[in-house]
């Protein structure tokens, strides 16, 4: 019998209530870890402590100095379990001396044989695998940075942040019928961006695996970055660790959904460091040779290659350095992806040469791809894709006081009865100020000094941009810019204001965009012009409790294009896209589109097809999805049927890929578009195929080749490369292309080499 005069009965509740209630009011606390987050940051901090020897660099965080160091720790998951500890924890300890920054990492994993591994060559993508990536904010001014990852195996993964991180890509990229290009998996990345991958900075890391997981050692010569000098300086540092296995994010200063380390304002502090005065030279000559065959020609067929350069990097002070070149070559770049155009406007290339994307971030001024007033690929390159030669150039850029300055100046080489001698100046400066904001002016100019380019003798471009920030999610972007040319007077300006939100759930973005009919930037990219563009989306992001499905991100985007003389709408672009990201990393959405072009005058399609003039309205329905990245077999695409001005539409986008280990991984793409149109049927094909083989994170075999149905011809771009620093050493490079009519059906037709060329390049670094 019970002593007590009552009686109390628990019941313990389940582990999916319990589960379900912590889940809920974990997502309750979000909104408020997301409004800390920026106070939060500056009071996580790291100590830099100074040492007299250096850590024997083997990837192996064992040296007794190491230990006496407080690593920067305490990880918090973005992603799954956002706002709670890592379920593997990272130690980072920093040491200095006058010459270098060093970081010792230590990954811990209770299961180090589970490590996953997919990668081996530098600036591979590092979502793929297990990883770390480090900023620093060398200026701590909210702004700028510089990234330095690794994997396990080591490999150099670096890139530049600036405009604080805050990228225009607004609320995702549509997925729609026709599938211009991309198949390759090459980089295509456009102006106005806030992350450029294609920085290559000269500094060493080591990777090894261990029983306590996996540790890296990086040395970070402070030649190779930019900082203001003297003692007790404090940089921005923060540090992201991707665990693959379990496709879980952690930071050492936690970031809110949905940002990346590339937000800079949120980053913690790296203090103690005491910084001297670098002020050194290095020189990069470089020697080539082969032969080219062009049977396209006339005469003069085949002809020998043999040529001698340098490039020069000299650092005027620690936040100011200057680059020279001299007989400029990029024989070692690889080819561009192939496109198919069913559009009436011209196709965006990237630029891939490596003197131009260095500091491309404080060149950039204007709207991704539709309005850059600077182009970098308009100098040296002409309309069809050749190489112009540059004889010399030279570029100034870093800090001057509280100003960023951009000082760019090339010279190209007169082709007989092709192009013209011109040199090309740019001058940008821009001032940066709290909360992300920024005010700057831009200049642009081409100037022919060759006797017979009478018709357009020079080119200048001036713009200004403002961006502010507003509040903490929200941005607002300002430029305009005013064109000179010969022969064309009014009309020609151009300017853009665009306001972006985006906080842990809602993403809106609203603009509005006008291009004069005479606005003719001609060393910039103009997609179209004589417009007005207002646009307007939104994406909410949810998060569902569950595991498996990681989010859902339904999102809308509304573009019109009306004639600027007029208002007459010319085009229109409706899109509504219900998205999701899975568990492990893959994808699955569905999108309807809606389109409305008018036709002022016929458009050629296709080669003998001609759309005929008239307003023409039509939809398109899409399925895309993603399977695992880092599976052995992996695939993404999308397909899609609609209607296309007046007819209908089918198109096939698949990519995809095999990996064996970490050094060998075959990939392609394959796009089909079945085109149905009142005046013509026809069908276009784009295939793909890429090979890469990395014998060390600095040495691979890479091919790709490449086939377009509307051109008809087959081009491969095969390269060998033995690299000693980032991007010097030596390169073997092939190049061919080869006509056919169908070459799904080559018997009954005559294929013929058009061109080849094969070339051997070294360079080689001194370093001063």
């Amino acid at each position: 019998m019970n002593d007590l005069p009552f009686t109390v009965s628990l019941h313990a509740p389940s582990t999916n209530v319990v589960s379900r209630k912590l889940s809920r009011f974990r997502e309750s606390l979000i909104p408020l870890l997301v409004a800390l987050a920026a106070p939060l940051a500056a009071q996580q901090r790291v100590q830099a402590v100074r040492i007299d020897t250096p850590p024997v660099l083997d990837g192996l965080v064992t040296e007794l100095f190491w230990n006496q160091i407080d690593p920067a720790t305490g990880f918090i998951q973005q992603e799954p379990d956002s706002g709670i500890p890592a379920t593997e924890q990272t130690e980072v300890r920093v040491a200095f001396d006058d010459n270098n920054l060093y970081l010792g990492i230590v990954c811990l994993d209770s299961q180090p044989g589970n490590i996953v591994v997919t990668q081996n060559r530098r600036d591979a993508t590092l979502t793929d695998t297990d990883s770390i990536v480090v900023l620093l904010d060398t200026f701590n001014d909210d702004q700028n940075a510089f990234l330095f990852g690794t994997s396990p195996t080591g490999i150099e993964y670096d890139g530049q942040v600036s405009k604080a991180g805050q990228g225009r890509g607004g609320v995702g990229t549509p997925a729609r019928a026709g599938g211009q290009g991309g198949t390759g998996g090459g980089s295509q990345r456009g102006g106005a961006s806030a992350f450029n991958l294609n920085w290559d900075g000269v500094w060493k890391v080591r990777s090894q695996i261990t029983p306590r997981g996996w540790e890296a050692e990086m040395v970070i010569p402070f030649k190779t970055l930019r900082y203001n000098p003297g003692p007790e300086r404090v940089w921005g540092f923060n540090v992201t660790r991707n665990l693959r296995r379990r496709n879980e994010q952690s930071y050492w200063t936690p970031v809110p959904r949905p940002y990346t380390i590339n937000q800079v304002e949120i980053a913690g502090d790296l203090v103690g460091l005491d910084l001297k005065t670098h002020r050194n030279l290095k020189l990069l000559p470089f020697v080539v040779g082969g032969f080219k065959q062009d049977y396209t020609r006339a005469k003069d067929q085949s002809k020998p290659v043999h040529d001698v350069g340098l490039d020069l990097k000299y650092s005027i002070s620690s936040s100011l350095t200057l680059d020279a070149t001299f007989n400029t070559d990029f024989a070692q770049v690889e080819v561009d992806e192939e496109q198919i155009n069913l559009t009436r406007f011209d196709l965006f290339f990237p630029e891939k040469r490596p003197f131009f994307l260095e500091n491309s971030g404080t060149f950039e001024f204007g709207t991704a791809r539709e309005v850059e007033i600077f182009f970098s690929r308009k100098i040296g390159i002409d309309e069809s894709g050749e190489q112009v030669p540059i004889d010399a150039g030279v570029r100034l850029s870093g800090k001057v006081g509280k100003f960023d300055v951009g000082l760019l100046n090339m010279h190209t080489r007169k082709i007989s009865e092709i192009t013209p001698s011109n040199n090309f100046s740019v001058v940008r400066v821009s001032r940066e100020f709290a909360n992300r904001g920024s005010v700057g002016v831009i200049g642009v100019s081409r100037q022919s000094t060759s006797h017979f380019d009478r018709e357009r003798p020079w080119n200048r471009t001036f713009g200004a941009d403002l961006n502010l920030g507003i509040g903490k999610y929200g941005n607002w972007f300002n430029y305009f810019a005013k064109s000179q040319s010969p022969g064309l007077n009014g009309g020609d300006q151009a300017g853009a204001s665009a306001f972006a939100y985006d906080d842990l759930h809602h993403r809106i973005d609203l603009s509005y965009t006008e291009v004069g009919r005479n606005f003719n930037p001609e060393v910039g990219f103009v997609r179209r012009v004589g417009y007005r563009k207002p646009t307007f989306g939104y994406r909410y992001t949810h998060y569902p409790e569950g595991r498996r499905l990681r989010s859902i991100f339904p999102h809308f985007q509304w573009n019109s294009w009306y004639t600027i003389e007029n208002t007459d709408k010319e085009s229109g672009f409706q899109h509504y896209h219900l998205d999701t990201r899975w568990e492990n990393g893959s994808s699955l959405g569905f999108a309807w589109n809606r389109n409305f072009e008018r036709l002022d005058k016929p458009f050629e399609v296709f080669p003998g097809v001609n759309i005929r003039p008239g307003r023409y309205g039509y939809s398109e329905s899409v399925v895309n999805y993603g399977t695992d990245p880092t599976a052995r077999f992996f695939a993404l695409g999308n397909a899609s049927v609609g209607n296309f001005y007046g007819g209908t539409i089918r198109t096939i986008n698949f990519n995809g890929g095999y990996r064996r280990g970490q050094n060998l991984t075959w990939s392609g793409g394959y796009i089909r578009n079945f085109i149905n149109v009142p005046e013509g049927v026809f069908t276009t094909d784009l295939v793909a195929f890429r090979f890469n083989w990395s014998f060390t994170p600095k040495s691979f075999v890479q091919a790709f080749t490449q086939y377009n149905s509307r051109t008809g011809q087959v081009g491969t771009n095969a390269r060998l490369a033995i690299l000693s620093t980032s991007s010097t050493g030596f390169f073997l490079v092939y190049n061919t292309r080869v006509a056919t009519v169908d070459y799904f059906d080559p018997h009954e037709h005559e294929r013929r080499t058009m061109s080849r060329a094969l070339f051997l390049k070294f360079n080689y670094l001194f370093d001063f």
